[in-house]
């Protein structure tokens, strides 16, 4: 869930403090089946795909993913949240490629993969567009992504959020909305933007936030 060292060094030490019981409260968790028929009806996809899950976190994607069929790589700069994905990994039998990096340093070759996720990550980079620029260079032309996010600063009582000095330095720290990302998405190069979220009940997120699930497509560049 970071991006770069300096301001990432204080994200990367906060996930890993919160990495032991982040999945007990984990939305991916406890609506594991929600999350993953969202997915598979978002993905789009007519077989196994080469999927890229970037901030994975605890592996919320990249393990759905993974059970959907998918050939699946995951990089995260928290070691201590990998060692929790790599256990769930274990558990449920399931083939992911952990990568200990963050995206900025990830070493993901350019157009090899038709899919790549982030979820609940803009809002903890300084530098979000190099997350998504990142994104549209690794997947192949017409490729797609998948972000989610929320804006979060509706039930701040039930978010994660940072000490305020480093808070301040992250743009989309509050969250941010559907229209927000699709303006990022555009400008990193993608276009063709489909919305999911209404595949959900309601919120999958406690204090009813407002949440997105948007895929758009890579154009060649």
């Amino acid at each position: 869930m970071t991006m770069q060292r300096g301001v990432g060094a204080g994200v990367t030490d906060y996930w890993n403090g919160r990495a032991p019981r982040f999945d007990g409260v984990a939305s991916h968790v406890a609506r594991r089946e929600l999350w993953l028929a969202v997915l598979e009806t978002a993905f789009q996809a007519d077989g196994p795909k080469d999927v890229v899950d970037l901030g994975t976190g605890t592996g919320a994607c990249a393990l759905l993913a993974a059970s959907l069929g998918h050939r699946v790589r995951a990089c995260d700069g928290s070691a201590k949240m990998l060692e929790v994905a790599r256990a769930a990994a274990e558990e449920a039998g399931l083939a992911v490629a952990f990568q200990d990096a963050t995206i900025e340093e990830a070493e993901i070759t350019d157009a090899s993969a038709d899919i790549v996720t982030l979820r609940n990550v803009l809002w903890t980079l300084e530098h979000p567009m190099e997350a998504l620029l990142k994104a549209h260079s690794i997947l192949r032309p017409g490729g797609l992504v998948l972000v989610s996010d929320g804006l979060w600063s509706v039930a701040p009582e039930y978010r994660s959020t940072y000490p305020e000095a480093l808070a301040a330095r992250l743009p989309l720290h509050d969250g941010l909305t559907e229209a927000a990302a699709q303006d990022l998405l555009t400008q990193a190069g993608f276009s063709g933007f489909r919305s999911w979220q209404h595949l959900f009940p309601t919120s999958p997120y406690p204090g009813n936030v407002p949440v997105f699930v948007l895929t758009a497509r890579s154009l060649a560049r």
